[in-house]
């Protein structure tokens, strides 16, 4: 296949790249051995946002305005319209200039900022900002504690991590008076009258989490909310209770919040309880089906804590959470999970020990290989095996009738970049193919709680390795080298014969000969040839 001299061109990173008629400007690149980032390949999951520096594009779906605003593109569904220039993406272009312009210590080792943005934020109690650092473009993300009334400024409250990056500056070093950069804000947990108004309310935190969830509660009460609000609040030592006078004066000024103090260690003073606040909760409370429930606080608790209110029927989508963000990626515990689940015997009769299984996922894939945006996570991958993996996955589960010898969810999804929303979008989609097949209300509760258990492992921001022997591994992308059998380029269609080098991608499955892959042969051979010659190692 031969490129038209005519053809738009990709300028990027020094090189150029030709673009074939059809091919987005991520397929282009990923052809010719770049290593971009991407995912999804639909416009989703936003991994291949890039700037454009020059050129024209046209995106073949909508795109958010505020990423083309700021000049940048989708590459996997964006198609040059003449020569374009391309970079990594800015994601400071987004950002807005702001000030530290106070500073509380409120205990040991938590601290209140004000901060003040440059123009006026419209945002809602409960939201985060991403706050960076001018010096480095450092960043970390943060819950926004304050109420939406006219100020100027708003609050966060975060704890100083010894071995933070971030933390230890903004709260012991940089100065009063300090610029910085703000994103944001975003986020969907915080209090909507349209979905809330006349729902009880559900609210788990830890630690400085209190803070948001707070700022949620009283927003609500303040725009008259006459529902019970629940509010557990969990610490480890009754010393880091610092939220407990602002709690109680709200519980003595509203009769409708009722306000729950756990601490997990350490001896708990009269007025509160010993224990974890999932532990309270689930005590507490019976069935959850019409519940707003917002979780805010350390990922382990928001996970726990999600996984417990689905069991009691809390809904997906009113189920809103906001976990404290690590430096480093949490290490998979899919395992340990698959192992604590017992056996679901009511649940695996009802699907005929596994004959309705079959046809549910059946039905399920049938609804996945044609959604647009879940389809193009299973390019090139055979929709039966796919259904047959996951019906050996759930069978051994469910009904430990059967041996499963795929991949653990962490695994078998290591690559993909999979929002929550992402998530929540292939669980609505599940739970409706269930439903059709007339399983029990208690029972599809039961089996997407299980899901649920597996989010951590599934939902990520980036790529990761797999998991081998207890060590992640690097992320594989694409290699270079020579076949020993004849096979078909999957870009032009023509035969390659043995002995010629081939550019295979591992997360895609695609196979290009060195014509569409842009290889130099005689380069590449040579390169082989000398690093496969004996080495000179005498003195």
């Amino acid at each position: 296949m031969s490129s038209n001299s005519s053809s738009p061109k990709i300028h990027y990173q020094g090189q150029q790249f030709a673009i074939e008629p059809q091919e987005s400007l991520l397929e282009a690149l990923l052809r010719q051995g770049q290593d971009v980032p991407y995912s999804c390949r639909k416009g989703s999951c936003l991994t291949c946002t890039m700037k454009l520096e020059s050129g024209e594009v046209e995106h073949s779906r909508s795109v958010d305005a505020n990423i083309t605003s700021s000049g940048h593109i989708l590459c996997c569904v964006a198609y040059a319209k003449s020569d374009v220039q391309l970079a990594p993406a800015d994601m400071t272009a987004l950002a807005i200039d702001a000030e530290i312009i106070a500073r509380t210590q409120l205990t040991d080792d938590i601290y209140e900022l004000q901060i003040a943005p440059m123009r006026q934020l419209d945002f809602r109690p409960g939201q985060h900002v991403r706050l960076i650092r001018r010096s480095d473009d450092l960043s970390r993300q943060y819950s926004i504690a304050s109420q939406a009334d006219g100020d100027f400024f708003f609050r966060v409250h975060l704890r100083c991590l010894p071995d933070g990056q971030m933390s230890p500056w903004l709260c012991q070093q940089a100065s009063v008076g300090e610029r910085l950069q703000l994103v944001g804000p975003t986020g969907k947990c915080h209090y909507t009258p349209e979905i809330h108004a006349d729902r009880p309310l559900l609210m788990l935190s830890t630690g400085t989490g209190g803070s948001a969830l707070l700022a949620i509660a009283r927003d609500a009460l303040t725009q008259g909310h006459a529902q019970p609000i629940h509010f557990y609040h969990g610490v480890r030592q009754a010393s880091e209770l610092y939220l407990l006078h602002e709690m109680r004066e709200l519980a003595a000024q509203y009769p409708q919040f009722q306000y729950h103090a756990c601490i997990s260690q350490g001896e708990a003073p009269e007025g509160t309880r010993a224990g974890r606040i999932t532990q309270a909760f689930v005590e507490d409370m019976g069935a959850l089906d019409e519940y707003g429930v917002f979780l805010c606080g350390n990922p382990l608790m928001v996970e726990d804590a999600r996984f417990q209110a689905s069991l009691k029927g809390a809904r997906r989508r009113l189920t809103l959470v906001d976990p404290f963000e690590s430096s480093y990626p949490p290490a998979p515990r899919d395992a340990e999970k698959i192992a604590s689940i017992e056996p679901q015997p009511e649940l695996w009769e009802a699907l005929d020990r596994g004959e309705k299984l079959s046809k549910i996922l059946k039905h399920f894939y049938d609804m996945v290989y044609e959604d647009d945006r879940l389809s193009p996570y299973f390019h090139g991958i055979p929709k039966e095996f796919v259904a047959q993996k996951v019906y050996e996955f759930f069978a051994s589960l469910f009904g430990r009738e059967t041996g499963f010898f795929g991949r653990n969810p962490y695994n078998t999804h290591h690559w993909m970049v999979i929002s929550n929303d992402m998530f929540d979008h292939h669980e609505a989609l599940l739970e409706k193919a269930i439903h059709a097949f007339g399983v029990p209300d208690h029972l599809i509760r039961r089996w997407m709680a299980i899901n649920e258990l597996f989010r951590s492992e599934i939902v990520k921001s980036a790529p990761r390795g797999m998991i081998s022997a207890g060590v992640e591994q690097p992320v594989k992308t694409h290699e270079v080298s020579v076949l020993e059998m004849d096979t078909i380029c999957d870009g032009c269609g023509n035969e390659i014969p043995a002995g010629q080098p081939v550019r295979y991608h591992h997360r895609v499955g695609t196979l290009h000969c060195a014509h569409c892959a842009g290889i130099d042969v005689s380069s590449f051979l040579k390169s082989t040839s000398t690093a496969q010659q004996p080495q000179d190692t005498r003195p």
